[in-house]
């Protein structure tokens, strides 16, 4: 569960700190804990006077709404750092509903962002199919446009579902949909980081997916030009690139380049020794998968005690099982 949090906790700071650059958020006082059920929240007017007739219009605005979202965001925050994550759910719900109520859809993507973000955390691929349809069909309905960043954030996701599914076709429309969009982007002008990024993310992803149905020369251009474009604008950090580094050595093994395939695992190990990365066990289970290939059956047994040992240090089960069999099977 400590491991589940912290993978929600990543995802929930970006949409929160997207909706509070222009709103301010402050604290309920009007919350109190109770068990997983929803929390007593009111939609509170800010009052103004009218100097000629001195009487107070409490009339709720669409500042007021969005304010209050705010504060539901906060709620969401904190149920999900005690790992309540069924309260969160039910608040965000209750948030939903009151930005369709009040007309205020201003928010309304960062809800739905959040909920969608906790049931793919929590392996409910099916629940969180539904809230993508969701989301996409009412975004759809407000008229904002295809090329929108969450628009294409939310397909991208709902392409990767579908590509587990292995409901091909759904896949394919969808990715090549997410990409073509964000290559449009890119050609019109538009360099910003965000609209980069997912472009980085597209290609990736496309390129698991291309993985997944053995289109390997496929998967290889589509992951080579994600890193490329991300070493261009240097917009990833060291944990994404060495998992961006790790596919494609497991891509340029399965295509034999196994030279290029050492250059990437190397440099992934590198960057995962610099953070201190928990998948480094994988990593080193790579390195030695290359030299397994290559028949240089003293290297992989090197490295697959160091992966045995790494695995057993960060409780890496399905690495330590995978590795011990592996250094088995080669062991004269």
């Amino acid at each position: 569960m400590f491991s589940l949090i912290n993978r929600i906790r990543r995802i929930l700071p970006s949409s929160i700190k997207l909706y509070r650059r222009n709103f301010r958020v402050n604290h309920l006082n009007f919350y109190r804990r109770t068990r997983i059920c929803l929390p007593v929240v009111m939609l509170l007017p800010s009052p103004t006077i009218k100097p000629q007739t001195s009487i107070i219009n409490t009339e709720i605005t669409k500042v007021d709404v969005e304010e209050n979202i705010g504060e539901l965001l906060n709620l969401v925050k904190h149920a999900i750092d005690r790992g309540e994550l069924e309260k969160a759910e039910a608040i965000l719900e209750m948030g939903i509903k009151i930005c369709e109520e009040y007309q205020s859809y201003y928010a309304l993507p960062y809800m739905y962002d959040i909920l969608a973000s906790i049931a793919l955390a929590t392996g409910k691929i099916g629940k969180a199919e539904n809230i993508l349809v969701r989301v996409i069909e009412k975004m759809i309905q407000l008229e904002i446009p295809e090329d929108n960043d969450q628009m294409v954030d939310f397909k991208l996701r709902l392409s990767r579902i579908y590509s587990l599914y292995q409901e091909v076709v759904l896949a394919e429309i969808g990715f090549s949909t997410c990409l073509r969009e964000q290559e449009n982007k890119i050609n019109k002008g538009d360099m910003s980081t965000k609209t980069g990024l997912l472009y980085i993310n597209c290609l990736f992803f496309y390129g698991l997916h291309k993985i997944s149905v053995s289109d390997y020369l496929k998967a290889k251009s589509l992951i080579d030009s994600a890193y490329s474009y991300a070493m261009k604008m240097k917009g990833l950090s060291p944990y994404q690139e060495m998992m961006i580094l790790g596919t494609l050595a497991d891509l340029n093994t399965e295509l034999k380049d196994f030279d290029i395939a050492l250059q990437n695992i190397n440099s992934a190990i590198i960057l995962g020794k610099g953070i201190g990365s928990i998948d480094l066990p994988k990593m080193y289970l790579k390195l030695a998968k290359i030299y397994v290939h290559m028949n240089s059956l003293g290297m992989a047994q090197q490295w697959l005690h160091e992966a045995i040992n790494l695995a057993h240090l960060f409780n890496d089960k399905k690495v330590y099982e995978e590795a011990e069999t592996l250094l088995q099977s080669i062991s004269p």
